[in-house]
C-alpha cells in the first residue's frame, strides 16, 4: 500500500495575496465612507440655509395674510397686522413692512436681506448665507387682495459654493380691509 502525503492548508503566498486584496478593498471603502461623509455635512450645511429661506419666506407670508390696509410698492409692502384678543374681537397690533437691506458683513462683503420692520425697528429675517438679489410685490387683485411675491438670490454654503434659488408664492388676503 502506497502512503500518500497530502496536507491541506494555504501557502504563505497564497494567504499574502489574499490579505492584500482585502487591503486594498477595505482603503477603497473607507475612502468612500469619508467621501459620502463629507458630502452629507454639506447637504446638511445647506439644507439648514434652505429651511432659514422658508422659514422667512413662511413668516411673511402668514403675517401679509392676516394683515390689513396692503400698501404694496415694487419692493416693499406695508400693512397693519391683526390679531384675535381675548374678547375674540379682531384688533390691530402693529404696523409691518418687508423690504430688501444691503447689509455690509465683516469681511466687507455686501449681501442683500430680507427683513420685517416694526415701528421703524428692522431685523434680519435671511442668514449671511443668503444672498437675496431681489424682493418682488405686485398687487394682482383688490378684493380681496391678492400679492404675487417673488424673491431671487443665491444661498452661499460654508465652502462658497452658490446656490441661486427663485421663490415664488402667491398671497391672498384673509380678511377683508372692512371690519
Amino acid at each position: 500500500m502506497k502512503k500518500t502525503n497530502l496536507q491541506s492548508g494555504f501557502t504563505l503566498i497564497e494567504l499574502m495575496v489574499s490579505v492584500s486584496i482585502f487591503a486594498i478593498v477595505t482603503v477603497i471603502v473607507s475612502g468612500s465612507f469619508i467621501t459620502l461623509a463629507g458630502i452629507y455635512r454639506q447637504v446638511q450645511a445647506n439644507r439648514a440655509i434652505i429651511n432659514n429661506l422658508n422659514l422667512a419666506m413662511d413668516t411673511m407670508t402668514l403675517q401679509v395674510r392676516e394683515g390689513k390696509g396692503h400698501n404694496v410698492d415694487d419692493d416693499t409692502i406695508s400693512f397693519r397686522e391683526y390679531v384675535i384678543d381675548e374678547d375674540n374681537k379682531y384688533t390691530p397690533k402693529r404696523f409691518l413692512s418687508y423690504e430688501l437691506k444691503q447689509e455690509i458683513l465683516d469681511d466687507g462683503k455686501s449681501i442683500g436681506v430680507l427683513q420685517q420692520c416694526v415701528g421703524g425697528e428692522c431685523n434680519a429675517l435671511t442668514s449671511e448665507e443668503i444672498d437675496v438679489d431681489q424682493l418682488y410685490f405686485k398687487q394682482l387683485k383688490d378684493d380681496p387682495k391678492l400679492i404675487l411675491v417673488v424673491m431671487k438670490g443665491e444661498a452661499i454654503n460654508t465652502k462658497g459654493i452658490r446656490s441661486p434659488f427663485l421663490l415664488q408664492t402667491t398671497l391672498s388676503q384673509r380678511n377683508k380691509d372692512e371690519i
